[in-house]
């Protein structure tokens, strides 16, 4: 019974400390990511040199503007991404500055090895992205 009272004890404390961890998306450093997805400020070293782009959505069935994420200067994206990450539906973003934002955020991701480089609706909500 003590084992695994303390198991749990264990657990728990994993747990918070790995929370604790965790990322928070309003670093300074994600706001100062701009520009036509090139970073002008200094970032830690990584192996890829990620940019992006963001477009105008010309299908008839979907409106609005996604993004593309480049790796190491490839014409063929790594990310293409027409519509809204992880929201029901097949919707682009409303605003330019929506999908900016987004592909900003998963540019520092991958600049930063956070992989897989997703986007959850928490973060979303804290971008202002509807």
């Amino acid at each position: 019974m003590t084992l695994f009272l303390l198991c749990i004890s264990i657990s728990c404390n994993q747990a918070t400390k790995q929370k604790q961890e965790s990322r928070d998306i309003t670093d300074p450093a994600i706001h100062e990511i701009t520009g036509e997805g090139k970073s002008l400020s200094p970032l830690p070293p990584s192996e890829s040199n990620a940019t992006f782009k963001v477009f105008r959505n010309d299908d008839g069935n979907l409106n609005g503007f996604g993004y593309d994420i480049y790796i190491n200067g490839s014409d063929k994206p790594y990310v293409h991404q027409p519509n809204i990450p992880a929201v029901s539906g097949n919707k682009g973003f409303s605003t330019e500055d929506d999908a900016r934002h987004t592909a900003e955020l998963m540019v520092y991701k991958i600049k930063h090895n956070i992989m897989p480089p997703s986007v959850s609706v928490k973060e979303l909500d804290s971008l202002g992205i509807k």
